[in-house]
């Protein structure tokens, strides 16, 4: 269940600007709806399937209190289409044939998707490019008028300081707007490393079933 007790807390002592996002995996649309009531401006699903389910019970109440919509897992191929329609960002492009695919569905709908790319600073089993490749991505992205690059985002290991540091020297060297870095368990170190964004779950909705 949405603590959102721990929501306040969490809102009172960061700062104003750094964006929540409510991370809602294998968690009901009744528990989203919670989340939403209690002032999550963002919510983050891993999985499309799963997601799109959700979706269909919450596009308009997500469509009126202006709520966005963000993958926050692993994109194949095969459901690029389902992405492009139900997301208002995808933070996890990781290869130039993904970040063209979004492109072309998006324009098949008239659509502008925000998306992040997903750098990996070599974690295991963990999708993402590495940094020396973020470049070339980003050149390739900005290209795509149906694409609008907002920033990276990143799962290091947790507390791993020099990743996160990293991490804000690659988003200020590109001059992008969004670092989305920091989880339940180690948000408040990403804040203080730059982070713009973090991703909680746990905090606010207790343990996951899977």
């Amino acid at each position: 269940m949405f603590n959102k007790e721990k929501y306040q807390d969490i809102i009172a002592e960061i700062p104003s600007n750094i964006k929540i996002v409510g991370v809602t995996k294998a968690k009901s649309p009744e528990e989203i709806k919670r989340a939403i009531d209690s002032g999550i401006k963002i919510i983050g699903e891993n999985y499309i399937q799963e997601a799109k389910q959700k979706y269909e019970e919450l596009k308009n109440l997500l469509k009126e209190k202006k709520i966005e919509f963000h993958l926050i897992g692993h994109l194949q191929s095969n459901k690029v289409k389902d992405a492009a329609e139900i997301f208002d960002c995808i933070q996890t492009i990781d290869s130039k044939k993904i970040a063209h695919k979004i492109n072309e569905s998006s324009k098949n709908i008239g659509k502008i998707m925000k998306v992040m790319i997903q750098v990996n600073l070599g974690e295991k089993q963990k999708s993402g490019i590495k940094p020396e490749e973020l470049s070339s991505l980003i050149q390739e992205i900005r290209k795509l008028k149906n694409l609008e690059l907002s920033g990276i985002m990143a799962i290091p290991e947790e507390g791993d300081e020099k990743s996160f540091e990293l991490l804000k020297e690659l988003k200020n060297k590109f001059n992008l707007n969004e670092l989305s870095l920091g989880m339940s368990q180690d948000y408040k170190l990403a804040i203080l490393k730059g982070s713009t964004m973090i991703r909680l779950g746990t905090i606010l909705f207790g343990e996951r079933s899977y």
